[in-house]
Formats: C-alpha cells, structure tokens, sequence
C-alpha cells in the first residue's frame, strides 16, 4: 500500500508496523539534571553515578533539586 509522503519520506499505514523495545544495545540511559544551574551528571548505564554526582553538586553548591532523564530505545518493525 503506498503511503503519505511527508517531508520526502513515504509514511506508511502506521497498523503496518509494530513497536517494541530495542535492547541490542542494553538498557536505559539515566543520567540527571540540577534544576538550578542545567549542570549534568552526564549518561550512565545505571543510576549510581548519576546520584552519586546529585549528591556531590548539592553538598557543593547548595541546590537540591534535580532532574532523572531516563532514556529507553524502542524500534519500529514492519509487519510481515
């Protein structure tokens, strides 16, 4: 079935297509965020670090308030 084309790419039927979680390359990403000054832990593989690092920027700079980003993976597959 041909599809919609949007911004020079054709888009299929998205009921063509199934989702699913993509861990070919392991897990999530966690890293965090002071609400105050943006400054990051940085991505990690686990939360350890990027608490860790939360701990040591409030105890440093007195800000307590902090953002987790967890980032997961997902891949679209066609149908068959």
């Amino acid at each position: 079935m041909a599809g919609e084309v949007v911004a020079g790419v054709v888009v299929h039927n998205p009921s063509e297509w199934l989702p699913s979680s993509d861990r070919s390359g392991g897990g999530a990403v966690v890293e965090m965020e002071c609400t105050s000054c943006l400054e990051g832990s940085g991505p990690a593989d686990d939360g350890t670090e990027p608490a860790t690092w939360s701990l040591r920027h409030a105890s440093r700079s007195g800000h307590t308030g902090f953002r987790r980003i967890v980032t997961d993976f997902h891949r679209a597959a066609p149908l068959l």
